[in-house]
């Protein structure tokens, strides 16, 4: 294992006057970054900068959890008396406050689409809020500890949820329910990281392995020898095709088809890892670590495989980390494209398909079973921008939320022109009976009627708003 100038400390100050309890990177620019204490305050840094930007005061009780949108625009956070705050940003203001957890309010998550976000507790309880209504429109039970973790899948469907239970839960979000329980984990959870193009979900644990589990057959198809302290957090790295365990002494990388094989590592001296975020430019990580009062930001310099050869590793220098990666020679490239054309054994771990564009709520994250890649041709004409709207409705404790995506046609193409649809192969039309509800094709609203609610509105992207445009 190695260590030296592969990770330092880039700043080290005081963030707050009581105890530092969480801070969080914001997704847009990963150079901001919020940070919430025992003093009841949230301050807003910049990565580099000495001094605080902003400091949000009006909570009730010490903060315990935050979360930027994806435009780094809002904040909300959760308190330790149960309450959450929403923060506009860019006038400074406390825009609401949202009552709705007996207990702490222990982790927060915003997702994809949408003004919403999901928020867990002590109290063991997930919620969706709408931020227009400025309500909760979903609770789900089931967790009989704590909420550690929550985190969105890509498509939006799906929210997955780790506690002190041990358990790994994912949740539908438009049946409104629990649809799978991942327990192979023997202590709490302690991060849950979905993968961007992959039916791949990798989980750290306070047992101290991180475990990667199939999304298309929900069983585990990996997991890491036992370290010598809990993982802390789990980050894929998709250039590399690789996942990233970080964990109070060591930062390690493994392929994400192979945890029994760790392809990098290095030694760490962090305590209480609160976020991380990949500069794959850079080959670097960028990482925020409380103990105390104290506010910690870390570099650590990854390894890229070599180009020389297939598995082989090759340290990043900071200068070549600042240059961005070689490109490879010019017999490997037509190498890789020839390898590319030729057909190759499917994996253990199936690959999600290419992204292709999609219309009529459909999306290329689809919830399918185990299949092996298939070939789809492009469409002749190339469609215009793409917009989503996110809709919701509930009638007393039954609720569900509907996601539509809307392509605008290329200027190309007439105004009638539909992309494609990408279509499993006929021998794998038919759904498995696990997931025959959430994948018969059916739109939300006959969902919800099933389930005695009125129909759920479908925003188009004509009608639905970003969280950029308020």
């Amino acid at each position: 294992m190695s260590s030296g100038r592969r990770i330092w400390k880039l700043q080290d100050y005081v963030a707050h006057s009581g105890r530092a309890i969480c801070a969080r990177l914001g997704e847009k620019s990963g150079q901001v970054l919020a940070t919430g204490g025992e003093d009841k305050k949230v301050n807003i840094w910049k990565v580099g900068k000495p001094n605080a930007m902003m400091s949000l005061q009006g909570h009730t009780s010490p903060v315990e959890c935050l979360v930027f949108d994806k435009q780094e625009e809002v904040l909300v956070v959760g308190c330790a008396g149960g309450s959450m705050q929403v923060w506009n940003l860019e006038y400074r203001k406390m825009a609401g406050t949202l009552a709705g957890h007996r207990t702490a309010c222990s982790a927060v998550e915003f997702h994809p689409y949408g003004e919403f976000f999901a928020s867990g507790s002590v109290d063991t309880n997930l919620k969706i809020w709408d931020l227009r209504r400025k309500s909760c429109i979903q609770t789900y039970k089931g967790h009989t500890g704590p909420i550690n973790s929550i985190r969105f899948s890509p498509h939006g469907r799906w929210v997955a949820t780790g506690g002190q239970d041990n358990q790994v839960k994912i949740w539908d979000l438009t049946a409104g329910k629990l649809m799978r329980d991942l327990d192979e984990h023997t202590a709490a959870i302690t991060s849950i990281a979905f993968h961007p193009k992959e039916y791949l979900l990798a989980t750290g644990s306070a047992d101290r392995t991180m475990k990667m589990w199939s999304l298309e057959t929900f069983q585990s198809v990996g997991s890491t020898d036992l370290g010598a302290t809990p993982v802390q957090a789990v980050k894929f790295w998709v250039e590399e095709q690789a996942v990233i365990a970080a964990s109070q002494d060591a930062l390690r990388v493994y392929p994400t088809d192979n945890l029994g094989t760790v392809t990098d590592a290095c030694e760490v001296d962090w305590r209480g890892l609160q976020d991380t975020r990949l500069i794959a430019n850079e080959e670097k990580l960028l990482a925020l670590s409380t103990e105390g009062t104290q506010l910690g930001i870390w570099v650590a310099e990854l390894a890229r495989k070599d180009a020389t050869g297939p598995g082989q590793f090759s340290r990043i220098s900071a200068a070549a980390g600042a240059r961005g990666r070689s490109g490879q020679p010019a017999a490997a490239a037509a190498a890789s494209a020839a390898a590319a054309q030729t057909p190759t054994a499917p994996t253990p771990v199936s690959r999600r398909p290419t992204v292709k564009p999609l219309s009529d709520g459909e999306d290329d994250w689809e919830d399918v079973p185990h299949q092996q890649p298939v070939p789809v041709q492009a469409p002749a004409p190339a469609p215009g921008p793409a917009g989503v709207g996110v809709g919701c409705g509930n009638v007393g404790n039954v609720g569900g939320i509907g996601i539509g995506i809307g392509m605008e046609p290329s200027t190309s193409s007439s105004s009638t022109a539909k992309p494609p649809q990408l279509q499993p192969p006929p021998h794998l039309q038919q759904q498995p009976p696990s997931l025959q509800r959430a994948n018969t094709g059916q739109s939300v609203a006959s969902d919800s009627q099933e389930l005695g609610a009125p129909p759920m509105r479908s925003v188009s992207s004509a009608g639905g708003k970003s969280p950029a445009s308020g």
